[in-house]
């Protein structure tokens, strides 16, 4: 397969790859985080947040904009993958009750608003599609919750495998290697021969280091910069747009065998 990084780290050496000449090094498949990789989270939150904001300002004798500076200040300083972030913002306003946090998680998973890709997200895609290699995307989160993101986004059609982790139990989440590892058996490709692109060092890259994948990192989302050192990415871009600039591919002829767009 004619894919080439134009600069990838010298650790990738570390995971098993043949250290002569990466930018020679052939791929099968490429694999990719949906939430701050993709799209903007944030987005479906601050959503979710309009939503509810009078309703709950109301049922609590509080402003709509009190309760929305709740909402946006918790997600600000803690982010989505705040295990408490509902309980934190009832805590703010005076009003904590485990029948509300619960309600307020129900609704967040059934909230449905329209979604948009980050701008430029799907030329990567179409780029690599056009080279002939298999897509799959892995992504944690409630599971029906993440398929309509998906749908939303109209994403579904780049994907030809989609692992929703949120299906298994807790030990075969991210960041173990299982999801990935089911990708791979999924496409019948080998690991070593696949590249993982993501955003959160200790949930997107573990998994796939310990496989042999190549990971790539982007700078978007609240997780950009973080992690520690070994849970790095071997090869870091901004935003997902850029992927499609530091790929060296040969698009293939779809009479020839490319595969192209959806």
């Amino acid at each position: 397969m004619d894919f080439r990084w134009d600069a990838v780290d010298p650790a990738f050496d570390a995971v098993g790859f043949d250290a002569v000449g990466f930018d020679a090094v052939g791929f099968d498949a490429v694999g990719f985080d949906l939430d701050y990789t993709l799209w903007d989270q944030d987005a479906f939150a601050r959503s979710f947040f309009e939503d509810i904001a009078g309703e709950f300002g109301r049922r609590l004798g509080l402003g709509r904009g009190q309760v929305l500076r709740a909402c946006h200040g918790a997600l600000d300083r803690l982010t989505l993958a705040h295990p408490f972030l509902f309980d934190h913002i009832l805590h703010q306003l005076a009003a904590w009750d485990p029948r509300l946090v619960a309600e307020l998680v129900e609704r967040y998973h059934r909230h449905r608003p329209p979604a948009e890709p980050y701008p430029g997200a799907e030329r990567p895609l179409r780029r690599l599609r056009g080279a002939g290699l298999r897509l799959f995307l892995v992504t944690d989160g409630h599971a029906p919750t993440q398929r309509h993101k998906v749908e939303a986004l109209g994403l579904r059609p780049w994907f030809d495998q989609m692992v929703f982790t949120g299906e298994f139990p807790d030990c075969c989440r991210k960041p173990a290697p299982y999801p990935f590892q089911l990708a791979c058996d999924r496409l019948g490709v080998a690991p070593g021969r696949c590249v993982y692109v993501g955003d959160n060092p200790e949930c997107d890259f573990p998994g796939p280091r310990r496989l042999g994948m190549l990971t790539v990192g982007v700078a978007t989302g609240p997780f950009a910069g973080t992690g520690a050192a070994e849970h790095a990415p071997h090869l870091r871009i901004g935003p997902l747009e850029e992927l499609a600039d530091r790929l060296a591919v040969v698009p293939l002829d779809p009479a020839a065998g490319g595969r192209g767009a959806p």
